[in-house]
Protein backbone atom coordinates (compact mmCIF):
# COMPACT_ATOMS: atom_id res chain seq x y z
CA UNK A 1 0.00 0.00 0.00
CA UNK A 2 0.96 3.37 -1.22
CA UNK A 3 3.31 5.25 2.14
CA UNK A 4 0.84 8.30 1.99
CA UNK A 5 -1.89 6.49 3.36
CA UNK A 6 -0.04 6.56 6.49
CA UNK A 7 0.27 4.24 9.48
CA UNK A 8 -3.63 4.41 10.72
CA UNK A 9 -5.20 3.72 7.52
CA UNK A 10 -3.19 0.77 7.00
CA UNK A 11 -4.35 -0.56 10.10
CA UNK A 12 -7.61 0.78 9.34
CA UNK A 13 -7.51 -1.54 5.82
CA UNK A 14 -5.84 -4.34 7.59
CA UNK A 15 -8.36 -4.78 10.44
CA UNK A 16 -11.85 -3.65 8.60
CA UNK A 17 -14.96 -5.27 9.35
CA UNK A 18 -17.36 -6.88 6.36
CA UNK A 19 -20.74 -6.09 6.64
CA UNK A 20 -21.79 -8.21 3.61
CA UNK A 21 -22.56 -4.42 1.33
CA UNK A 22 -25.17 -2.98 4.30
CA UNK A 23 -24.29 0.30 5.65
CA UNK A 24 -23.56 0.41 9.63
CA UNK A 25 -25.62 2.57 11.95
CA UNK A 26 -23.68 6.41 11.26
CA UNK A 27 -24.74 7.63 14.67
CA UNK A 28 -23.29 4.53 16.85
CA UNK A 29 -20.17 4.87 15.54
CA UNK A 30 -19.92 8.55 15.82
CA UNK A 31 -20.84 8.46 19.59
CA UNK A 32 -17.65 6.03 19.93
CA UNK A 33 -16.11 9.72 18.46
CA UNK A 34 -14.27 7.29 15.89
CA UNK A 35 -15.69 8.38 12.60
CA UNK A 36 -12.49 7.71 10.56
CA UNK A 37 -13.15 4.03 11.42
CA UNK A 38 -16.38 3.80 10.87
CA UNK A 39 -16.13 5.50 7.77
CA UNK A 40 -13.43 3.12 6.25
CA UNK A 41 -15.59 0.16 7.97
CA UNK A 42 -19.07 1.17 6.33
CA UNK A 43 -18.93 -1.08 3.90
CA UNK A 44 -17.11 -3.96 2.61
CA UNK A 45 -14.38 -3.41 0.98
CA UNK A 46 -15.36 -5.02 -2.48
CA UNK A 47 -18.80 -3.32 -2.48
CA UNK A 48 -19.06 -0.78 -5.55
CA UNK A 49 -20.19 2.49 -5.54
CA UNK A 50 -21.61 4.67 -8.10
CA UNK A 51 -19.88 8.00 -9.44
CA UNK A 52 -22.62 10.05 -7.84
CA UNK A 53 -21.89 8.00 -4.51
CA UNK A 54 -18.23 8.10 -5.04
CA UNK A 55 -18.02 12.00 -5.47
CA UNK A 56 -20.45 12.25 -2.34
CA UNK A 57 -19.73 10.05 0.10
CA UNK A 58 -16.22 10.19 -0.58
CA UNK A 59 -15.06 13.90 -1.09
CA UNK A 60 -13.75 13.54 -4.56
CA UNK A 61 -13.84 15.12 -7.68
CA UNK A 62 -14.64 14.16 -11.27
CA UNK A 63 -11.05 14.51 -11.56
CA UNK A 64 -10.34 13.09 -8.45
CA UNK A 65 -11.83 9.24 -10.07
CA UNK A 66 -10.45 9.73 -13.70
CA UNK A 67 -7.35 7.74 -11.96
CA UNK A 68 -9.60 5.33 -9.88
CA UNK A 69 -10.22 1.60 -11.70
CA UNK A 70 -13.75 1.48 -12.60
CA UNK A 71 -16.03 -1.24 -13.78
CA UNK A 72 -19.08 -0.83 -16.22
CA UNK A 73 -22.21 -2.04 -15.20
CA UNK A 74 -25.73 -1.78 -17.25
CA UNK A 75 -26.52 0.38 -20.12
CA UNK A 76 -27.39 -0.49 -23.54
CA UNK A 77 -29.81 1.18 -26.37
CA UNK A 78 -32.31 2.99 -24.58
CA UNK A 79 -30.87 3.18 -20.95
CA UNK A 80 -27.80 5.32 -21.27
CA UNK A 81 -23.89 4.44 -21.19
CA UNK A 82 -23.00 1.88 -18.53
CA UNK A 83 -22.61 3.54 -14.58
CA UNK A 84 -18.57 3.47 -13.43
CA UNK A 85 -18.73 1.48 -10.46
CA UNK A 86 -15.75 1.48 -8.31
CA UNK A 87 -14.87 -0.36 -5.54
CA UNK A 88 -15.22 1.30 -1.61
CA UNK A 89 -11.72 0.26 -0.85
CA UNK A 90 -10.02 2.36 -4.07
CA UNK A 91 -11.93 5.28 -2.74
CA UNK A 92 -11.21 5.34 0.65
CA UNK A 93 -7.29 4.98 -0.27
CA UNK A 94 -7.68 7.84 -3.08
CA UNK A 95 -9.71 10.14 -0.52
CA UNK A 96 -6.86 9.47 1.82
CA UNK A 97 -4.28 10.47 -0.80
CA UNK A 98 -6.58 13.89 -0.97
CA UNK A 99 -7.28 14.78 1.88
CA UNK A 100 -5.42 13.13 4.65
CA UNK A 101 -6.74 10.99 7.69
CA UNK A 102 -7.17 14.45 9.79
CA UNK A 103 -8.86 15.95 6.34
CA UNK A 104 -11.41 13.27 5.98
CA UNK A 105 -12.01 13.54 9.70
CA UNK A 106 -13.14 17.05 9.46
CA UNK A 107 -15.18 16.69 6.42
CA UNK A 108 -17.08 14.03 8.12
CA UNK A 109 -18.16 16.19 11.17
CA UNK A 110 -18.82 18.56 9.16
CA UNK A 111 -21.19 16.43 7.41
CA UNK A 112 -22.67 15.09 10.69
CA UNK A 113 -23.29 18.49 11.69
CA UNK A 114 -25.11 19.69 8.00
CA UNK A 115 -27.01 15.95 8.41
CA UNK A 116 -28.26 16.24 12.18
CA UNK A 117 -29.19 20.12 11.34
CA UNK A 118 -31.54 18.84 8.08
CA UNK A 119 -32.55 16.46 10.65
CA UNK A 120 -34.11 19.08 13.12
CA UNK A 121 -35.80 21.01 9.87
CA UNK A 122 -37.57 18.01 8.49
CA UNK A 123 -38.80 16.81 12.50
CA UNK A 124 -40.02 20.84 12.52
CA UNK A 125 -41.23 20.85 9.29
CA UNK A 126 -43.21 17.75 10.00
CA UNK A 127 -44.79 19.15 13.14
CA UNK A 128 -45.97 22.30 11.20
CA UNK A 129 -47.34 19.65 8.79
CA UNK A 130 -49.30 17.85 11.09
CA UNK A 131 -50.84 21.10 12.80
CA UNK A 132 -51.98 21.73 9.39
CA UNK A 133 -54.11 18.62 9.24
CA UNK A 134 -55.26 18.88 12.93
CA UNK A 135 -56.87 22.47 11.32
CA UNK A 136 -58.14 21.11 8.49
CA UNK A 137 -59.61 17.62 10.04
CA UNK A 138 -60.98 19.67 13.20
CA UNK A 139 -64.54 21.47 13.69
CA UNK A 140 -64.94 23.86 16.32
CA UNK A 141 -67.85 26.36 17.98
CA UNK A 142 -68.12 29.96 17.23
CA UNK A 143 -65.07 31.52 15.98
CA UNK A 144 -63.32 28.42 15.72
CA UNK A 145 -65.67 26.48 13.46
CA UNK A 146 -65.65 29.57 10.85
CA UNK A 147 -61.75 29.80 10.52
CA UNK A 148 -62.13 25.72 10.22
CA UNK A 149 -64.27 26.74 7.73
CA UNK A 150 -62.75 29.37 5.84
CA UNK A 151 -59.76 26.93 6.06
CA UNK A 152 -61.42 23.63 4.55
CA UNK A 153 -62.78 25.97 1.71
CA UNK A 154 -59.37 27.56 1.06
CA UNK A 155 -57.80 23.74 0.75
CA UNK A 156 -60.68 22.09 -1.22
CA UNK A 157 -59.29 23.14 -4.48
CA UNK A 158 -57.09 24.92 -7.22
CA UNK A 159 -57.63 28.84 -7.75
CA UNK A 160 -57.58 29.38 -11.69
CA UNK A 161 -54.42 30.91 -11.38
CA UNK A 162 -52.80 27.46 -10.03
CA UNK A 163 -54.91 25.41 -12.71
CA UNK A 164 -53.21 27.38 -15.25
CA UNK A 165 -49.68 26.98 -13.81
CA UNK A 166 -50.21 23.40 -13.34
CA UNK A 167 -50.74 23.02 -16.90
CA UNK A 168 -48.48 25.49 -18.18
CA UNK A 169 -45.62 23.36 -16.01
CA UNK A 170 -46.81 20.49 -17.74
CA UNK A 171 -46.66 21.61 -21.37
CA UNK A 172 -43.40 23.36 -20.77
CA UNK A 173 -42.36 20.08 -19.16
CA UNK A 174 -42.87 17.63 -21.82
CA UNK A 175 -41.49 19.95 -23.96
CA UNK A 176 -38.13 19.72 -22.18
CA UNK A 177 -38.19 16.15 -22.78
CA UNK A 178 -36.17 14.69 -25.72
CA UNK A 179 -33.15 12.00 -25.67
CA UNK A 180 -29.74 11.75 -25.19
CA UNK A 181 -27.09 10.92 -27.66
CA UNK A 182 -26.97 7.59 -26.13
CA UNK A 183 -30.86 7.05 -27.33
CA UNK A 184 -31.74 7.48 -23.72
CA UNK A 185 -34.65 10.12 -22.18
CA UNK A 186 -33.22 13.02 -21.03
CA UNK A 187 -33.60 14.73 -17.91
CA UNK A 188 -35.35 17.17 -18.22
CA UNK A 189 -35.86 20.58 -16.07
CA UNK A 190 -37.93 23.92 -16.25
CA UNK A 191 -37.93 27.30 -14.19
CA UNK A 192 -40.71 29.64 -13.66
CA UNK A 193 -40.13 33.20 -12.43
CA UNK A 194 -42.50 35.36 -9.95
CA UNK A 195 -43.62 32.85 -8.14
CA UNK A 196 -45.42 34.05 -4.48
CA UNK A 197 -44.77 31.78 -1.74
CA UNK A 198 -48.84 31.48 -1.66
CA UNK A 199 -48.68 30.33 -4.96
CA UNK A 200 -46.27 27.70 -4.29
CA UNK A 201 -47.57 26.56 -1.33
CA UNK A 202 -51.25 25.88 -3.41
CA UNK A 203 -49.01 24.07 -5.92
CA UNK A 204 -47.45 21.97 -3.52
CA UNK A 205 -51.02 21.07 -2.02
CA UNK A 206 -50.49 22.96 1.28
CA UNK A 207 -52.28 26.20 0.64
CA UNK A 208 -52.84 27.40 3.58
CA UNK A 209 -49.50 27.42 4.72
CA UNK A 210 -48.61 30.55 3.52
CA UNK A 211 -45.24 30.80 5.40
CA UNK A 212 -44.05 27.59 3.98
CA UNK A 213 -43.53 26.23 7.90
CA UNK A 214 -44.38 22.73 6.45
CA UNK A 215 -41.35 22.60 3.98
CA UNK A 216 -37.95 21.72 4.78
CA UNK A 217 -35.58 25.07 3.81
CA UNK A 218 -31.78 24.25 2.92
CA UNK A 219 -29.92 27.42 2.70
CA UNK A 220 -31.54 29.78 0.75
CA UNK A 221 -33.97 26.85 -1.15
CA UNK A 222 -36.92 24.95 -0.27
CA UNK A 223 -36.60 21.47 -2.00
CA UNK A 224 -38.64 18.78 -2.02
CA UNK A 225 -39.60 15.77 -3.72
CA UNK A 226 -43.08 15.15 -5.07
CA UNK A 227 -45.40 12.76 -7.13
CA UNK A 228 -45.52 14.05 -10.71
CA UNK A 229 -49.52 13.01 -10.71
CA UNK A 230 -50.07 15.22 -8.14
CA UNK A 231 -47.84 18.26 -8.66
CA UNK A 232 -49.72 18.60 -12.04
CA UNK A 233 -53.11 17.21 -10.86
CA UNK A 234 -53.53 15.00 -14.05
CA UNK A 235 -54.02 11.19 -14.83
CA UNK A 236 -50.91 8.68 -16.06
CA UNK A 237 -51.92 9.04 -19.74
CA UNK A 238 -51.32 12.79 -19.63
CA UNK A 239 -47.82 12.22 -18.28
CA UNK A 240 -46.65 10.92 -21.92
CA UNK A 241 -45.05 12.25 -24.78
CA UNK A 242 -45.27 10.46 -28.26
CA UNK A 243 -42.55 10.40 -30.43
CA UNK A 244 -43.38 9.50 -33.95
CA UNK A 245 -40.39 8.94 -35.51
CA UNK A 246 -38.76 7.42 -32.77
CA UNK A 247 -41.75 4.84 -32.56
CA UNK A 248 -41.07 5.06 -28.81
CA UNK A 249 -43.01 7.17 -26.13
CA UNK A 250 -41.69 8.93 -22.99
CA UNK A 251 -43.59 9.00 -19.49
CA UNK A 252 -42.73 11.18 -17.01
CA UNK A 253 -41.41 9.46 -13.98
CA UNK A 254 -43.43 8.97 -10.56
CA UNK A 255 -41.74 11.79 -8.95
CA UNK A 256 -40.42 15.17 -9.89
CA UNK A 257 -37.77 17.32 -7.73
CA UNK A 258 -39.64 20.64 -6.80
CA UNK A 259 -37.45 23.61 -6.09
CA UNK A 260 -38.19 27.24 -4.65
CA UNK A 261 -35.89 30.34 -3.70
CA UNK A 262 -38.69 32.85 -2.39
CA UNK A 263 -35.87 35.69 -2.30
CA UNK A 264 -35.99 35.88 -5.72
CA UNK A 265 -39.11 33.66 -6.21
CA UNK A 266 -38.07 31.26 -8.37
CA UNK A 267 -39.57 28.36 -8.98
CA UNK A 268 -37.76 25.13 -11.08
CA UNK A 269 -38.85 21.76 -10.93
CA UNK A 270 -36.71 18.43 -12.86
CA UNK A 271 -37.04 15.05 -13.54
CA UNK A 272 -36.59 12.23 -15.70
CA UNK A 273 -38.38 9.95 -18.19
CA UNK A 274 -38.66 6.41 -19.17
CA UNK A 275 -39.24 5.43 -22.73
CA UNK A 276 -41.26 2.60 -23.97
CA UNK A 277 -41.58 1.41 -27.57
CA UNK A 278 -45.01 1.75 -29.29
CA UNK A 279 -47.63 -0.75 -30.00
CA UNK A 280 -46.70 -0.50 -34.03
CA UNK A 281 -42.95 -0.81 -33.55
CA UNK A 282 -43.28 -4.08 -30.98
CA UNK A 283 -45.85 -5.76 -33.62
CA UNK A 284 -43.99 -4.96 -36.44
CA UNK A 285 -40.53 -3.65 -35.72
CA UNK A 286 -39.03 -0.36 -36.93
CA UNK A 287 -38.39 -2.05 -40.34
CA UNK A 288 -41.82 -1.72 -41.48
CA UNK A 289 -41.71 2.24 -40.97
Amino acid sequence: MNDLLGHELRKALSDHNHVSGQRKNRAAAAATGDLFDEWVNELDFHDMVSSKEAKKEYFLTTADLANVRYEPIGGGFGCGPPTKCYLHEHLVKTSVRKHGRAGVVKKLEARNKREEKKRMREEQAEQARKRLKTITNTSADGAAAAATATTMKASAGDTQEVKRLREGLLKMAKQNMGFEMSGAPKNWKIEVPGISKATFAALMGRPTDVDLESFVKNGAYYKEKYEASKLFRTDEAQLTKDFNRECVTQNIGPYVSVRYKPSTMELSISGYAEMYATMAYRLFGSSDF
